[in-house]
């Protein structure tokens, strides 16, 4: 298993949130077990995962969501784990490394189970996704389904639509627009779209979405396929003209929260990287570490060093064992000169995570190696080293 967009997430919000129905040690349990299947996946073994997802729910969902060709609806009965992983595998951001797993929240209820689980690559990127599960006894449970926060939308309702851009008829291409009274030629026209997505021929795709009527460019579908096609494309004006669309026709809408933050990073937009990474939070129902070590470097660059310190001390109260928390209250206090408070952040990085913090890894960093000439660091180095 192996773009973000740098990224991540207080109670982990079940929609309207019933009172948990299980006992501590059941609760326990279920955790468990779908630690177990996360963990499978972190060593490259989707075995558990497989075993864990209702397969046959799964593949009635997908179905039963758009009018999706015969042929189509036989492929997918015939081999859905194979479709399941590859669908799995593609709703990550490219990684130089693997990308692993950390279940950040876990509730039960009566006959269902949620499960945040956030998900790290390469460069402290992050992506989420609330796994949706049904219980079945005191330990067992089934996957049916998860919300994908890289890919802004549901598992099965992303793939039925993915094969319906392989095979776009014209009752399932209907299926996928808000107005069903489209022409025609309208129709037609979707549907060539969607053979391009399928393609992924851009230069087809943005001929036919520039060709096209305005009201037919607003349908929601359209604006999602044109973000997607402009950021795979790297195409720099229309992505900003994507996002703008997106802004426009999904208001605060925490699903495209982590792909906005990445475009003001890269834009260097840092005012409004922190407004939306609440927004995420809101979506997720949970302050994680990683959220707030990334508050910590947009407050970095827009110079608000105080700000920065909050975050950084928050992202350690809320996930003290997470590395990047520490690593962002050290880079906060170093920024604000604080360099006693610097120490102790350095100190939670030796003795938690085994980092050895002397003079020649410091220098190795020019943000860091600001400390090695301060006397606050040379005596807490020297106290360190004589035990």
């Amino acid at each position: 298993m192996n773009r973000l967009l740098v990224l991540a997430a207080a109670v982990l919000v079940m929609l309207i949130v019933p009172q948990p129905a299980h006992a501590q040690s059941e609760n326990d349990a279920l955790r468990a077990g779908f630690q177990a299947v996360i963990d499978g996946l972190n060593d490259n073994s989707f075995k558990l995962f497989h075993e864990s997802i209702d397969q046959r729910a799964m593949v009635s969902r997908i179905i039963g969501t758009y009018a999706i060709s015969e042929d189509i609806r036989d492929q997918l009965g015939d081999n859905p784990r194979e479709w399941i992983e590859s669908s799995f595998k593609s709703s990550f951001p490219p990684s130089k490394d693997e990308i692993l797993g950390t279940v950040v929240a876990f509730e039960a209820y009566e006959e269902t189970a949620r499960a945040l689980v956030r998900w790290e690559s390469s460069g402290y990127r992050f992506s989420y996704h609330i796994y949706e599960l049904e219980i079945h006894g005191k330990d067992k449970f089934r996957i049916v389904d998860w919300i994908d926060y890289y890919k802004a939308g549901r598992f099965s309702e992303l793939v039925a639509q993915s094969f319906v851009y392989t095979m776009p008829t014209p009752e399932a291409t209907l299926q996928l627009l808000e107005d069903k009274n489209r022409s025609e030629g309208e129709v037609f026209q979707m549907g060539e779209m969607f053979k391009a997505v399928r393609d992924k021929r851009h230069d087809r795709f943005f001929g036919i979405y520039d060709a096209m009527d305005e009201s037919l460019r607003g349908e929601k579908i359209v604006t999602r396929l044109n973000l997607d096609m402009a950021m795979s494309w790297n195409d720099a004006g229309r992505t900003g003209r994507a996002f703008q669309a997106i802004v426009a026709t999904y208001p605060q809408e925490p699903l495209y929260s982590l792909q906005l933050v990445g475009f003001h990073i890269a834009t260097r937009q840092f005012e409004k990287v922190i407004p939306e990474l609440e927004t995420l939070q809101t979506g997720l129902g949970v302050t994680d570490g990683a959220t707030e070590s990334l508050k910590v470097s947009a407050a970095m660059a827009l110079g608000d060093f105080e700000r920065a310190e909050q975050f950084a001390l928050n992202a350690t109260k809320v996930e003290p064992d997470l590395e990047l928390s520490w690593w962002s209250l050290l880079r906060a206090r170093t920024a604000a000169r604080d360099w006693s408070g610097a120490t102790e952040a350095m100190a939670e990085l030796e003795d938690r995570f085994g980092h050895l913090l002397i003079p020649q890894k410091l220098r190795r960093d020019r943000f860091l190696k600001a400390l090695i000439d301060q006397q606050e660091y040379k005596d807490w180095r020297a106290a360190r080293d004589a035990g």
